[in-house]
């Protein structure tokens, strides 16, 4: 193989000869890639990786100087601020925010002996002795800034004559800086730890930073291959016309969001400092809601602040006129005009043909779908964190289908009206679009003159003719004579009333059509109750009269059921084995407890009923509109069961019904991490007619267990529903 031009093969040592048969092996290609990147300039490749990650640090640092409300007594320290800050900004590149609760037993409290060996799973949520929260947020701001600085730095290795090479050292390095970062946003504060996914951030930052760098070093090689490439160029030339009229509109929104919002009750210093992370975010939510997608919420589980349930709903421009009057309708209709009217000016002023237009309001289009799918926020939560209590999950988004309705609706539109509109203001599309990227010494020259040949004068010319200099043609260049000028004023004038009139005619279009979608939207909306009203107005209340027979003592119960009574047919009478009596709850319900037993405690929809001495004890879980079935929920808790507590080991799990209603039963043993002995517990959970929830959950120490079994038994075979609101 011969020698790469440019590079000299290296001498071989005096004395030395290759083996007879063998030549020398050459690395591969990627190989010597690597090698030049390797010994390349490292000192310099960390003064560019220097710049996005002092970003980084610098913005954590400012966003854990505020003590948010701790006041005298700060439980959240400055580092470890700090490194939650780091945690919540590395989502910006596809990490994580996740906290973790320790806690032996129940997250929600201990159990009537104190030993906190509860697990509140008859409640309906709750974990064994691990209670957990997730965040995922994409903080759009942070990502623009990271790679702006990127960008710069990208620019100023190539200034320094760095190529692809380069490229992959700054990656590497500040793939490398992500990481520490990543771990170190990990503290545990309180028994609450945080976990900031650092492989996931460290593996995004690596993708965009090799985008970023190796786009800016390798400019000059990609202009060289567009440049035989006309089709390819274009592309690219409409990919930086969308991306800069995006940036345009995101911004707008992002201030008219960000003054709104700093408009509203309530709304200090801190929560204006939160909101600079996410004003992309903002923005694209209001430039979805200015082109009619409402930005939608969707909430199912039980959370201790916003109470139980399942609900979905938007906000969009009906809402916003409801909450604040129909002058921010037209605003916001007028704000979405203006973007939408802003991008088809900006493909049309910067497209040399229609065709090229069109591609640039596809992509801007695209973009726009692909970061509001980025743009929302969503959160689980799973147990007791940080004086927060609840199981369920809650999201906060754009619609992106709606986003793609009115989308093509008001792109396509703009794309069409604004190169007449630009020719209305004499400012014909395509004037200042950039010229073509040519390669170095293939930039097209002026024919030469080659005159022909001289025949002798018959006579002497009386003037000098002098040449008329070559001027290089311009296929947009019209000459107009005196007339042709005439005629081509009296023609525009006459299209300024055309062209006005179809103007007028595309917003009317664009903003009835957008209004009649919203109106059978929410016509429809308005015919069809959530699952919760109408299980409230068309189900019969649960009655509980079929009787069921208590199940034998033993590792699988199963209630024998009886179908449902009617609402007219009254409660059968329930049999009080001696030694317990009934006792009726003010949260709906009636049953058989020992006679010793009192209510001892109600916490996060859970009520109590225990003895004053012992262990074991009866908790009945309530849940308003649950949004699952008993079975599914108790698959998910046992998930988390078997995670972590020690020695767990099913019994029973299953579906059944329970007084002829769809319920289902769990059965299970795991060992006590402070006394190491076994404990045993059951649940018994059903959803009644109006959509509750109710769980019969008994625990005791494994020793002691058939009594304990017997106490849930008879509190099955006594129970009922009562007619309390």
């Amino acid at each position: 193989m011969a020698p790469q031009p440019g590079h000299a093969p290296r001498p071989a040592p005096p004395g030395y000869a290759p083996p007879p048969g063998h030549a020398p092996v050459r690395p591969s290609p990627a190989g010597e890639f690597l090698g030049r990147a390797m010994r390349g300039d490292w000192a310099g490749s960390s003064k560019a990786a220097a710049w996005p990650t002092g970003l980084i640090l610098a913005l954590a640092v400012a966003l854990a100087i505020p003590s948010y409300g701790q006041g005298d007594e700060v439980v959240v320290g400055w580092s470890d601020r700090l490194r939650i800050a780091l945690a919540m900004l590395l989502q910006a590149f596809g990490g994580g925010f996740e906290l973790r609760a320790e806690g032996p037993g129940s997250p929600y409290g201990s159990g009537s002996d104190g030993s906190g060996g509860s697990d509140a799973f008859g409640a309906g949520y709750g974990t064994a002795g691990q209670a957990g929260a997730t965040l995922s947020l994409v903080p759009l701001t942070v990502t623009v800034l990271w790679g702006g600085a990127l960008l710069l730095a990208a620019r100023a290795a190539r200034k320094q004559g760095g190529g692809m090479e380069a490229a992959v050292r700054i990656s590497a390095l500040v793939t490398g800086a992500i990481l520490v970062l990543g771990l170190f946003a990990q503290p545990d504060i309180a028994g609450v730890s945080v976990s900031s996914s650092p492989l996931l951030a460290a593996l995004g930052a690596l993708v965009l930073s090799l985008l970023v760098t190796g786009g800016v070093l390798q400019q000059g090689a990609a202009a060289q291959w567009l440049a035989q490439r006309p089709a390819a160029h274009a592309v690219v030339r409409a990919t930086g016309t969308a991306v800069r009229a995006l940036g345009a509109v995101i911004a707008l929104c992002a201030l008219i969001g960000f003054v709104a919002y700093a408009n509203v009750d309530g709304v200090d210093g801190t929560a204006m400092l939160l909101t600079l992370p996410v004003l992309p975010n903002i923005g694209l939510a209001v430039l979805g809601v200015s082109w009619g997608a409402p930005v939608e919420y969707d909430v199912r589980g039980e959370f201790g602040w916003f109470g139980s349930g399942t609900e979905h709903g938007g906000f969009g421009l009906s809402e916003l006129g409801d909450a604040v009057n129909g002058w921010a309708v037209t605003g916001a209709v007028l704000t979405g005009v203006v973007c939408a009217l802003y991008a088809g000016v900006s493909a049309a002023r910067r497209s040399a043909d229609r065709r090229e237009q069109a591609i640039a309001g596809g992509l801007f289009l695209v973009l726009y779908l692909l970061l509001t799918g980025f743009s929302g926020v969503s959160a689980e939560l799973s147990g007791d964190v940080a004086g927060v209590g609840g199981q369920g999950m809650a999201e906060i988004a754009p619609s992106v289908p709606d986003a793609l309705l009115f989308g093509l609706l008001w792109v396509g539109g703009a794309v069409l009206v604004a190169p007449h509109l630009l020719r209305l203001v004499g400012r014909p599309a395509g004037t200042t679009a950039p010229a073509p990227a040519w390669a170095p010494g293939t930039q097209p020259q002026p024919p030469a003159w080659n005159p022909p040949p001289r025949t002798p004068p018959t006579t002497v010319p009386t003037a000098t003719h002098q040449p008329t200099p070559y001027l290089p043609y311009d296929p947009r260049t019209v000459h107009l004579g005196p007339a042709a000028a005439a005629t081509a004023t009296t023609a525009r004038r006459r299209s300024v009333v055309v062209w006005s009139v179809t103007l007028v005619a595309a917003v009317v279009l664009g903003g009835g059509v957008t209004a009649g979608v919203l109106f059978l939207k929410n016509d429809r909306s308005d015919g069809r109750r959530p699952p919760s009203a109408a299980a409230e107005d068309d189900r019969p209340a649960a009655s509980g009269s079929g009787d069921s027979a208590p199940p034998e003592a033993g590792p699988a119960p199963s209630p024998t059921t009886s179908p449902t009574a009617s609402v007219s047919t009254p409660p059968a009478v329930r049999t009080v084995p001696d030694g317990y009596r009934m006792v009726s709850d003010s949260a709906g319900f009636s049953f058989a407890v020992p006679v010793q037993w009192d209510r001892e405690s109600e916490k996060n929809h859970q009520i109590t009923y225990a003895g004053s001495t012992g262990r074991a004890e009866l908790k009945v879980g309530v849940i308003r509109n649950a949004p699952y079935t008993s079975y599914e929920n108790f698959q998910n808790l046992e998930r988390t069961a078997d995670a972590n507590q020690k020695n767990y080991r099913r019994l029973q799990l299953g579906a059944n019904t329970f007084q002829g209603l769809q319920g289902a039963i769990w059965e299970y043993t795991y060992e006590d991490k402070q006394s190491g002995e076994t404990i045993h517990a059951i649940d018994q959970s059903y959803i009644a007619d109006d959509g509750t929830e109710y769980a019969i959950y008994t625990t005791e120490r494994h020793r002691y267990w058939s009594d304990a079994r017997q106490i849930f038994d008879t509190a099955l075979s006594t129970w009922m529903l009562n007619d309390i609101d």
